[in-house]
């Protein structure tokens, strides 16, 4: 036993230090805040911002998840891919207060780009009011146990699925999701609603994945996220839009061809999404002009000098 002061401090310096916990993954932090943003918009009261924050929350985390779901061990993968698709049927059930107001800001946006009338825009409004929904039903309403029950279930897997892929498997896991979006946009038919918005998907979860690797460069991270959002909302505005002429087409025409509302409305749907679809394809052009392997090189570079600094 040590009997000076000195002695001791020499033993404290000489014994090996206990070994630090890692620091959390950026994808484990990315879930947990992810599945906080969920769960404060359910505490909302305002049924439309509750229903738009749970979504929002929801493609966060099914974007995230992908990358989880590439996770060498199988139980974890299962796991990932199975919250996604629970993930994606809830957020499929909360669609209605939604899509009430996307429909209002599509006819907003066509009478400020597309030269629809004012006229035509309140009659398509009131052709297309939904019925009155019982308050019971209105935005998160009867969802709300199995939306509760299911984030329940998310946060006990979420040490696991964030340990699924640790920093250094980042440039990788986000190339191919880089990959995707990029043969999803050359393939593209700018006159196919649906490849559209499947295009749209693969968006947004590279959109959600790539603020993951915002730290490594913030000013030109922030800028590729920003334009990433840019291009999310042109095919968001271009699907809305599609629902919005499924609407017109369905409403009953008259002998004489009208209501006038409707033609024009038609019109101003199909001159919006032509330029839309245009400038959201120049856009994705630009965004995925690189190869993915010479992306890949690309973050690995921008990562691996944050990394030395450190």
């Amino acid at each position: 036993m040590p009997d000076k002061l000195s002695d001791i401090a020499t033993e404290a310096v000489d014994s090996p230090a206990a070994a630090l916990p890692a620091p959390p993954s950026r994808l484990a932090l990315a879930l947990n805040e992810a599945q906080e943003e969920a769960r404060a918009a359910l505490a909302l009261a305002d049924p439309v911002k509750a229903v738009h924050g749970v979504r929002k929350g929801f493609k966060r985390l099914r974007a995230l998840l992908r990358l989880a779901g590439a996770a060498r061990e199988r139980a974890v993968a299962q796991r990932a891919r199975a919250s996604r698709r629970a993930l994606a049927a809830i957020a499929r059930h909360l669609a209605q207060a939604r899509d009430t107001a996307a429909r209002e800001d599509a006819l907003d946006d066509l009478v400020a780009k597309a030269d629809l009338s004012a006229a035509a825009r309140r009659a398509a409004s009131r052709a297309f009011a939904p019925a009155a929904t019982p308050a019971a039903d209105a935005g998160v309403g009867a969802h709300r146990a199995a939306l509760e029950a299911e984030m329940a279930r998310l946060a006990q897997a979420l040490p696991r699925l964030g340990a699924a892929l640790d920093d250094k498997a980042l440039p990788a896991a986000l190339t191919a999701g880089y990959a995707r979006a990029r043969r999803a946009g050359r393939a593209v038919d700018p006159q196919d609603d649906e490849s559209l918005h499947e295009l749209r998907k693969e968006i947004v979860a590279q959109r959600y994945q790539m603020e993951l690797v915002i730290h490594a460069w913030p000013a030109l991270g922030q800028m590729w996220v920003d334009q990433l959002q840019r291009l999310r909302d042109k095919l968001g505005k271009h699907h809305d839009l599609s629902v919005l002429r499924a609407l017109a087409e369905a409403h009953p025409m008259r002998a004489d061809g009208g209501p006038l509302w409707r033609a024009q409305l038609l019109a101003a749907i199909e001159a919006r999404q032509e330029k839309l679809a245009h400038s959201a394809l120049l856009l994705h052009a630009r965004l995925f002009a690189e190869k993915p392997r010479a992306f890949r090189r690309r973050l690995s570079a921008y990562m691996s000098a944050v990394s030395e600094r450190k």
